[in-house]
């Protein structure tokens, strides 16, 4: 009798122990199949080029503007962005795991994905924003480490790749202003997953140099004489949009690596990427970009009237508010970011929104 417990209890740990592995290669295989699909993806997009198969983009018809007035600077104009830009459809299995780790609601929350880098470019997208993990000696791009992690561009070097390749071959575009949030949490779901140091983000910054060359607008490209970065935008102010047409701008999002990324060199003339900031922080010589997520309009005006651009989220947690699309647009934020652009793979045109038509406007106070 004990010996067929034993029996029994061993049969049945040993099944949970295959059902766990089974689940977890489950989860796992997602990232694996999308690495194939990426890679596959820049294929197609080298031989479109090569080959000549594609139509130039003409920034011209997703703006309310004269691309080429001098007197339009770049924090003149509102751009409508994607959030979690690089993200593919989650598993039913992973969004049950979340469901039963922290809730149903935010499992929900999970439930969306993005056309390809380039099908966003295409349609006007002109900001995005990726999250940004090192993975052994790789930098990713994934929202959640195994219940959440597929990604239409799981490599970040081929991703930068990809923006490179549209920005040559599309020379006349609106500058293109990529947030980047350089993510260290939930290691525990994937043991391949490194922490940032220092050399971590001198390694992030090298790629996106070698990766965008002359299309990579810097903080030392913006800094004139002597001038910090934050006095040149508080001061002489931001280039027109005719000057920087075909460039591309990396904005680090605030967070505990901006003390950090800064010390690489204080003076910010080798830095490839701009220093996100919040609006209770702006004593920092990098203060430039700032997200302020939450609308608050009387904040983020006297934010833009300080010379400052500033990010804001149109809505959140897949969940549309008229009256918050309102106040971000009437708030002057250059950087309008929303679930619900054109950028989505899995949305209905009746419920993408667009800024009055256009993708990018003058603000007009």
């Amino acid at each position: 009798m004990v010996k067929k417990i034993a029996k029994i209890s061993l049969i049945i740990v040993l099944s949970l122990i295959a059902l766990v592995v089974i689940i977890i290669s489950r989860l796992f295989s997602v990232k694996i199949f999308d690495s194939i699909v990426q890679t596959q993806h820049m294929k197609r997009i080298d031989e479109m080029y090569s080959d000549n198969e594609y139509v130039e983009i003409n920034d011209e018809q997703f703006v309310d503007f004269d691309l080429y007035d001098p007197t339009i600077k770049l924090n003149d104009i509102q751009i409508l962005a994607s959030h979690n830009s690089y993200k593919g459809m989650s598993t039913s299995l992973g969004r049950l795991f979340v469901g039963l780790g922290d809730s149903f609601d935010e499992a929900r929350a999970l439930k969306y994905s993005y056309q390809s880098i380039t099908d966003q470019l295409q349609l006007g997208i002109r900001s995005m924003e990726f999250d940004v993990r090192k993975r052994k000696d790789s930098f990713m791009l994934t929202h959640v480490p195994l219940v959440d992690n597929s990604s239409v561009a799981p490599n970040f070097a081929l991703a930068l790749e990809e923006m490179r390749l549209y920005s040559e071959n599309n020379p006349v575009h609106i500058p293109i202003i990529l947030l980047i949030e350089v993510k260290t949490d939930w290691m525990i779901l994937d043991h391949a997953l490194q922490q940032i140091e220092t050399e971590e983000l001198l390694q992030l910054d090298q790629l996106i140099k070698d990766q965008l060359g002359d299309h990579l607008y810097q903080p030392n490209d913006l800094m004139i004489g002597d001038l910090t970065v934050k006095e040149t935008v508080t001061t002489i102010g931001w280039p027109s949009i005719q000057d920087m047409l075909g460039k591309i701008i990396i904005v680090l999002h605030p967070s505990e690596f901006n003390d950090r990324y800064e010390a690489i060199d204080p003076s910010m003339e080798t830095q490839a990427m701009f220093i996100g900031s919040y609006a209770d922080d702006l004593e920092h010589d990098y203060a430039s970009f700032i997200v302020h997520n939450d609308v608050d309009v009387e904040s983020i005006q006297s934010l833009v009237e300080q010379g400052y651009i500033v990010r804001t989220r149109i809505d959140d947690s897949l969940i549309f508010d008229q009256s918050r699309y309102m106040a971000a647009l009437s708030s002057g934020a250059q950087i309008l970011t929303s679930d619900f652009t054109s950028g989505r793979k899995d949305l209905n045109d009746d419920d993408m929104i667009d800024l009055g038509g256009y993708m990018i406007i003058r603000f007009t106070t």
